[in-house]
């Protein structure tokens, strides 16, 4: 995978070749114009997540009752010739004034908010997400879940949360939170 996506990517993604490179827990990613771009993205997977996302996205902005502070989640992009990965390459709207969650206790109480809104969607394994032996020492039932929160829960200015790149697990809740604690750093 290129460390930055080629000209045919963002060509297909109707963005500027001008790129600012923003910190991922495990994925290369980039500002290119309104949107993020993230490498290490597998079609077959992003075929039935990014609509998933998408609709969850405009679930949680048209619930009634919505606050200025609720969930949201970014907005999956497609490309021109509709794909939802080229080149290993995903986009979605870059969600412009914010920061890093640098809080564990707040990250973690989004990824369960967030958790609880994919349950309520999504009610069997998709495709290539079956649960595997490594999860079986965690107690709970499967779900989709978001296995690297780390980095991927940004603050707006308000203190409103919003969730970038999904990557997606069946796994128990408590396995992502798990995982999220093993893995928080503070950024500096």
């Amino acid at each position: 995978m290129p460390d930055l996506p080629s000209a045919d990517v963002l060509d297909l993604f109707a963005v500027p070749a001008d790129l600012s490179r923003l910190p991922g827990e495990r994925h290369e990613r980039v500002r290119a114009g309104d949107l993020l771009l993230t490498a290490g993205r597998g079609a077959e997977v992003q075929a039935w997540l990014s609509p998933l996302l998408a609709r969850l996205a405009v679930r949680l902005d048209e619930r009634p009752g919505r606050g200025p502070r609720d969930l949201r989640v970014a907005m999956p992009v497609p490309a021109r010739d509709g794909s939802w990965v080229v080149d290993g390459w995903g986009a979605s709207r870059h969600e412009p004034g914010t920061v890093v969650c640098e809080d564990l206790g707040v990250t973690l109480a989004v990824g369960r908010l967030l958790h609880a809104e994919l349950d309520s969607l999504v009610r069997e394994a998709p495709p290539g997400l079956e649960a595997d032996d490594a999860a079986s020492d965690v107690d709970g039932t499967p779900q989709l879940v978001h296995a690297e929160l780390a980095g991927n829960v940004l603050l707006d200015a308000r203190g409103a949360p919003v969730v970038i790149d999904v990557t997606p697990a069946w796994r128990p809740v408590r396995w992502a939170e798990e995982r999220l604690r093993q893995s928080w750093t503070s950024p500096t």
